[in-house]
């Protein structure tokens, strides 16, 4: 009997022995760490957006998955918020509140970020949207998630939208932007689309602010901006910063998308106007200024009827400057402008493309950009286009009438390119005309009688207060500013200012208001 205990014992022992060597080897087992800067991090989403309207002080939480889809551990050496003290924003890292260092994540595991927000949407101080980044490096690699939340009081349109759901809102009926007695701003994030039937109406003395990469798209629906004089609809980029007050390419409908191509993936950008009507129906805009943009207007009515008396835009009155891009881009469009000054941008003021029906009187398309060289004309007239097998189609310019406009900028004397291009294919039927335009352009403009251009003057430059520096404004009352035609349909009597034509209207969108004495570039 004594022996079998003695080996039960040593049975029993020599378990215990294994068991606590079992545990030695696992607790002194050296964990082992990816080291490879390519090992990414995965997440859950690219962006937290916070969209809640706050009408008091608010707060709210989202969170964030972070996985490690190795076959190692891998150790996160920072996980902080990019503005530090100063964010509106808190993390949680995996039940730790604020930035942490050395975090583990083991072989496909994951952990969870907690973020939170606080808004005090009274604080003027506050942009539109505050955003911040939640910074990761893992062996040096730097990986962000991006921030965003509504900030002080407006009215917000949309967020997040994707290359599946582009659209983040969409208007179906009929939607007024600044009734009256409401005086807050509204603020575009993503692509707000205004769908077939539907329509948006801004009243006077809105402001709109649009975040980068967002605008309004108008599909078979319409758009009614309704400004008045010394109290207009001003669309512009969501940056409130003075040092953002003339930058450039600020907003615009932009969708980046995953491609696939034969070396691997890669991003493709689809970038569109700002506000981009897409066969619209008798659309309108009066008394606005678009600026900051990356493309102010673009207007595609391709295949729609260009025949009557409709447009599928009206724009008078109205300023377009400062565009990364074109100003107003027509692509089979069909577009009456008057009172227009379309200036400065970094490609073509005016651009319009492969035919349709263009009627412009006393417009000012200047192109004075200095922020980079440029290579487009200020003005372009054009009615064909090559598609991706090289084949040419050639399309109508129906009823297309210019006069007392202004196409010039700063390549006029220069031998880089023309500033006034109309680049004309005869097989579609064409009807256009140029009366009493000042333009800069290699080009004949003189047609013998065929009755293309009328009364022009080519290469003397216009008598401009400063077109440099966003002036405008005539300078001086010379004949060559002097125009003549004044239309039979909706003869123009005011300029964009208000001010009356004296007897005939000179060139461009201003009269001149030098007479007794006073500065005509006040």
């Amino acid at each position: 009997m004594m022996t079998v205990s003695h080996t039960r014992s040593g049975i029993f022992f020599t378990l215990l022995v294994a068991i606590s060597c079992s545990l030695v080897l696992v607790q002194c087992r050296k964990e082992k760490f990816t080291t490879d800067s390519s090992s990414m991090l995965e997440f859950s989403r690219d962006t937290i957006f916070f969209d809640t309207v706050f009408s008091t002080v608010g707060s709210t939480t989202q969170y964030l998955k972070v996985r490690n889809n190795h076959d190692e551990s891998i150790k996160i050496s920072e996980i902080v918020l990019e503005t530090g003290s100063n964010s509106q924003y808190r993390i949680n890292v995996d039940g730790l509140d604020g930035p942490q260092t050395d975090v583990e994540i083991l072989p496909n595991d994951s952990i969870f970020i907690f973020v939170e927000v606080t808004i005090d949407p009274a604080d003027a101080g506050l942009p539109f949207i505050v955003e911040d980044n939640l910074r990761f490096i893992t062996n040096g690699n730097v990986q962000r998630v991006v921030l965003q939340a509504w900030g002080q009081d407006a009215h917000f349109h949309g967020g997040l939208n994707s290359c599946s759901d582009p659209f983040s809102e969409i208007i179906t009926g009929s939607e007024i932007w600044g009734d009256e007695g409401d005086d807050l701003p509204h603020v575009i994030y993503g692509i707000i689309a205004v769908d077939e039937g539907a329509s948006l109406t801004i009243a006077a003395g809105t402001q709109v602010y649009c975040h980068g990469k967002s605008g309004i798209y108008v599909f078979k629906g319409q758009l009614h901006v309704e400004g008045e004089l010394g109290n207009e609809v001003v669309f512009q980029g969501d940056r409130l910063e003075p040092g953002y007050a003339n930058i450039s390419g600020q907003w615009g409908i932009q969708l980046d998308c995953p491609i696939e191509t034969g070396v691997g993936p890669t991003i493709a950008s689809i970038i569109r106007g700002g506000i981009w009507l897409y066969q619209s129906a008798g659309s309108t805009i009066d008394y606005a200024i678009i600026k900051n943009g990356n493309m102010g207007i673009q207007v595609d009515t391709t295949d729609a009827p260009l025949s009557g008396s409709n447009f599928a835009l009206k724009i008078t009155n109205t300023k377009i400057t400062n565009m990364a891009g074109i100003g107003i881009w027509g692509q089979g469009g069909s577009i009456k402008g008057q009172n227009l000054l379309v200036a400065n941008c970094g490609q073509s003021c005016a651009y319009f493309s492969i035919g349709g029906k263009y009627q412009m009187d006393n417009c000012t398309f200047g192109n004075y950009w200095s922020d980079n060289s440029r290579t487009a004309p200020a003005f372009a007239l054009n009615n064909y286009y090559e598609d991706v097998d090289h084949n040419l189609n050639v399309r109508p310019l129906v009823n297309c009438d210019f006069n007392n406009c202004i196409m010039f900028g700063n390549n006029a004397f220069l031998t880089d390119f023309s500033e006034f291009v109309v680049d004309i294919n005869t097989d579609a039927p064409v009807d256009y005309v140029f009366r009493h335009c000042l333009v800069d352009t290699d080009s004949n403009v003189d047609d013998g009688g065929e009755g293309h251009f009328v009364s022009m003057n080519n290469g003397l430059g216009p008598y401009l207060c400063d077109p440099a520096n966003g002036n405008f404004k005539v300078s001086s009352n010379e004949p060559v500013m002097q125009g003549a035609f004044t239309g039979a349909e909706d003869p123009l009597t005011f300029d964009i200012e208000g001010n009356a034509w004296s007897g005939i209207p000179l060139k461009g969108c201003y009269t001149f208001n030098g007479n007794g004495g006073d500065n005509p570039c006040d």
